[in-house]
């Protein structure tokens, strides 16, 4: 086998912060829930949790990695406190250093060289594992290699069948078993097959062929393993009698087709018998099964089945689609287990991360609930789809923060949607936050017919201060009228809904702005759909008028121009117009491809906006991304918080200034400031400067970060096509800007 080399790039926006203080670095603030501090606020949320042990800052204690299916994050949280507390802090520091994953993610140690490696779902190869072995550089810093094979495909888990090779087969929902399964000391895999019946037991041929445990060589040993079943179309259970036959396969009248995809399984010894057991959770159940090995490790038979696991105290009921994680999470040395849904879209989400501490021992373990809100009790959680927006309503002098929901999903299915206050209780330089008001305004009673709400400020009715609209599911608004007046604390009507007969495609998402610059708000709205839809105010000061109609002029429903076609990625559009430098910029969340930024606003509605940063900051919280940007801290630069589908708000700095005194629209390419030689250029660059700046960066024309630049140092410049580059240089001061032609080298 050899290794594709998997590198860790720091990101120009991170380094810059190291060494130069504003960027886009995470921004920590204190929040009170209860008068009592939150310890992981700003962890993004929890939806679809995977468990795994791993020992980030190499103390010896095992910490945990956390991966949540719902958009593909990673969350570090590293073990503090004595053995038996519940103490983690969360370690974003330790997120970069990770692949891209996707589906699911697994940490096992699996040739037992102290540092721990990843199994996870393929990114190349639908239902697929790829393996990044982990390893310490010269620095003892964790890195990952993407382990790869010389036959059949290289990227990816296979065993032989009689014309070559083909994968090991993991659905894309399924959680499979890593783990020794035969106790020969290598790690084997068990993972259910594309009908759902059998799960499979993939034989790690390591140890038996002397390939040392450095090695991974798998064959399909059972296409059985444990003899057990399970119904193509239920979660039901059958066993066998007989150590060298399946279980009588299913068949149900009525039903066809490939069964309900969707199984986790979880391998090891409950009974201390020393051979290992399962605990299997199903697509369509709120509970969990435990089946107990009357076999071996080399002939595994499961001859008992528990259907109220755990039986001997509070037995599991949560929906959905059950995962269990069997881990050390107090530090003792003794693996506890956690138990949350597996399901991205529709799996409880109150109340879901159920920690069962082993008061028993590892290879005998017995369980006791502990608590079902691990983890998230501590982070500032909106339990799904959070959107913030920035308003100062009790006229304080502080912004305080309005978060719409996608709403609680209850343990019946339904959803209580609701939107949730926080009030400033800090300072001008240091806010602080606390959780005020968990149902703003009794949205919840609107719950039957609407959700996801995205609320927005501004003056619509030409009072002077700010009134509420907040967009919904279906794609229509709520005014809510500030009849308080200007700088005093906000004061409600009622909501109105189908305000203005506006309805767009589903997930509105609206800003109030005065976009054509005549005097009147009007309103831009994101949807679903690659649609950015622009009302137009028709009307006077205090006699707002919109026509309903999107896609009539003078309303259009591709303001700025901003979409090619129809892009999964770029859906759910979340706009937010700050004026930064004298220059109105639109800073654009995503379905999936995080935050985008436009320029060249002005005058353009009907024409193409200009895309300054593709990967604004390169932030990535995953699915669903919302923001609001405000100067929280009088430091002269906008504050981000972003929000995302798992429920959660993470705060940034950024490079973005208050300060309106130097222009970016006055951008000089001839400016005598910024010094380039040679230009044209080849292989290497030389920047003087007569001002330090406070970061040196070289971009495509389509403003594509390509690489940090020095100053008064030699760059040398990787491999790029003939053509015009951009060089900016951004101080305190300004942005500058120089042309770069590169030539001779494509």
């Amino acid at each position: 086998m050899k290794f594709k080399n998997f590198l860790s790039t720091i990101l120009f926006f991170s380094f810059c912060a190291v060494l130069y203080g504003q960027n886009f670095n995470r921004k920590e603030i204190p929040v009170f829930k209860n008068n009592k501090p939150l310890q992981l606020p700003f962890a993004g949320g929890l939806k679809a949790g995977q468990f795994s042990n791993i020992d980030l800052n190499q103390d010896g204690i095992k910490d945990l990695f956390v991966f949540d299916r719902n958009g593909d994050q990673v969350l570090p949280f590293i073990k503090t406190g004595l053995p038996g507390s519940l103490d983690y802090v969360f370690a974003p520091e330790f997120i970069s250093v990770f692949p891209k994953m996707r589906n699911w993610a697994l940490i096992v140690d699996f040739n037992h060289d102290g540092v721990e490696d990843i199994f996870c779902s393929s990114g190349l190869y639908p239902a697929s594992i790829e393996v990044w072995k982990g390893k310490r550089d010269s620095n003892d810093r964790l890195t990952y290699d993407l382990l790869t094979f010389d036959y059949g495909i290289p990227e990816i888990l296979q065993f032989p069948i009689s014309n070559g090779y083909t994968q090991i087969y993991v659905s894309s929902i399924d959680l499979p078993a890593i783990v020794d399964a035969d106790g020969d000391g290598d790690i084997d895999i068990i993972s259910f097959e594309a009908d759902g019946s059998f799960a499979s037991f993939y034989k790690n041929m390591s140890m038996e062929e002397n390939l040392g445990i450095d090695s991974l060589k798998f064959i399909r040993a059972d296409i059985c393993w444990g003899k057990f079943a399970e119904n193509q179309f239920n979660e039901e259970i059958f066993l066998s009698n007989d150590a060298f036959a399946c279980a009588l396969g299913f068949t149900s009248e009525g039903n066809s087709g490939i069964r309900h995809s969707g199984s986790s399984l979880t391998v090891f010894d409950n009974d201390g018998d020393g051979d290992m057991d399962v605990i299997i959770g199903d697509l369509a159940s709120s509970k969990l099964k435990r089946l107990f090995n009357g076999g071996s490790n080399m002939l595994a038979l499961m001859t008992r089945l528990e259907t109220n696991f755990p039986p001997d105290d509070i037995t599991l009921d949560l929906d959905v689609f059950l995962a269990a994680y069997y881990v050390d999470v107090d530090g003792d040395n003794i693996r506890d287990l956690i138990v949350t849904p597996n399901d991205v879209n529709s799996g409880q989400s109150e109340k879901h991360v159920w920690l069962y501490k082993n008061t028993g021992t590892d290879s005998a373990p017995v369980f006791k609930f502990t608590k079902d809100n691990f983890l998230i009790d501590e982070m500032l959680f909106f339990n799904g789809g959070s959107h913030p927006a920035f308003a100062d309503l009790n006229a304080d002098g502080l912004q305080d923060i309005l978060i719409g929901t996608n709403g609680i999903i209850l343990k019946d299915g339904n959803r209580k949607y609701r939107m949730v206050l926080l009030l400033n209780n800090g300072t001008s330089q240091a806010p602080s936050y606390i959780i005020e008001d968990e149902d703003f305004l009794n949205f919840s009673d609107f719950g039957e017919f609407t959700g996801r709400f995205a609320p927005a400020f501004g003056d619509m009715d030409g009072d002077g201060d700010e009134d509420l609209i907040v967009g919904d599911a279906r794609g229509s608004l709520y005014l809510v009228v500030n009849n308080a007046g200007k700088n005093n604390p906000m004061t409600f009507d009622p909501p109105l809904y189908f305000y203005a007969d506006i309805t767009v495609g589903q997930n509105a998402k609206p800003q109030i702005i005065d976009l054509d610059n005549d005097g009147l708000n009007d309103l831009l709205i994101g949807e679903k759909n690659n649609q950015l839809n622009y009302f137009k105010n028709t009307g006077s000061v205090g006699m707002p008028i919109f026509s309903s109609e999107a896609n009539i002029y003078p309303n259009t429903d591709q303001a700025g121009i901003i979409f090619l076609g129809n892009d999964f990625y770029t859906q759910n559009g979340a706009p937010f117009f700050i004026k930064s430098e004298g220059k109105l910029l639109m800073l654009f969340g995503t379905e999936d491809a995080g935050i985008f930024t436009y320029d060249q606003i002005e005058g353009n509605i009907y024409n193409s906006f200009n895309t300054l940063y593709t990967e604004t900051g390169n932030i990535n919280q995953g699915r669903k991304v919302t923001l609001a940007l405000q100067d929280i801290d009088n430091d002269g630069y906008y504050d981000m918080a972003v929000g995302n589908e798992r429920g959660g708000i993470v705060f940034y700095n950024t490079i973005f200034t208050t300060d309106s005194s130097s222009s970016v629209d006055q951008y000089d390419y001839h400016q005598s400031h910024v010094n380039i030689f040679p230009n044209p250029a080849s292989t290497s660059l030389f920047i003087k400067t007569e001002v330090e700046p406070t970061f040196l960066t070289l971009e495509n024309m389509e403003g594509n970060h390509i690489m940090m630049l020095k100053n008064n140092e030699p760059n040398e410049l990787p491999d790029l096509s003939d053509g015009i580059y951009i060089i900016k240089a951004m101080s305190k001061s300004g942005i500058q800007v120089k042309k770069l032609i590169i030539i001779g080298q494509k």
